[in-house]
């Protein structure tokens, strides 16, 4: 029961779905950017939708398919390499039509601090099997903090959520067995660091 719990919020919560979830926030914080026209936002979400979560989820298959990776898993750091790699080159693409359409430029920096986030986590990959979900939540949240600061707006519900919602996730990592505590912690402190750095500068 509990590992089916694990699992079902580790799916809720999936890495690729956390920038689409991170638009919607901006859309809805109370911030410059919820008054966007509708088209903006349709097409700024189809952009991000398509670009972090669709394409990325289409190549799974042919992973699998050339037995690049065993199984949607990746239990094996090597593994991880080539979708990554691929998955860092779409956010960067991602990021690069949202600055050619014109994009607010939180918004454009949201998705680079994703985009980086997934590089460190490539990089991270050479060597160990750091965690992708916490490195996921934690980008997001460190990307609420320094969006907050940014435009001076208060996000602390969204925050605290995120907050709560990353142990969540670490939890139920843990109870998968799929990580190590220190791969957890490291994966949340780095990319919460890094996703806020990005977005202030």
């Amino acid at each position: 029961m509990v590992k089916n719990l694990a699992k079902t919020f580790s799916i809720l919560f999936h890495p690729l779905l956390l920038p689409t979830i991170g638009m919607l926030i901006l859309f809805n914080s109370g911030s410059v950017l919820e008054y966007l026209p509708f088209q903006a936002k349709k097409v700024i979400l189809l952009v991000v939708g398509v670009s972090t979560f669709v394409l990325p989820l289409t190549f799974v298959p042919f992973f699998i398919f050339q037995k690049i990776i065993k199984n949607v898993q990746m239990e094996n750091n090597r593994e991880r390499l080539i979708p990554f790699f691929v998955t860092s080159v779409l956010y960067i693409f991602c990021y690069y039509l949202l600055v050619r359409l014109g994009a607010p430029q939180t918004i454009s920096k949201f998705i680079l601090a994703a985009s980086i986030t997934v590089v460190i986590l490539l990089l991270f990959s050479f060597k160990w099997k750091i965690s992708a979900h916490m490195m996921g939540i934690g980008g997001l949240t460190g990307a609420l903090i320094a969006v907050s600061f940014r435009l001076n707006v208060n996000l602390e519900y969204f925050i605290i959520a995120a907050i709560l919602i990353s142990g969540f996730i670490g939890f139920s990592r843990l109870i998968l067995k799929t990580h190590t505590p220190c791969q957890i912690y490291t994966g949340w402190v780095v990319s919460v660091v890094a996703a806020f750095i990005v977005i202030l500068l």
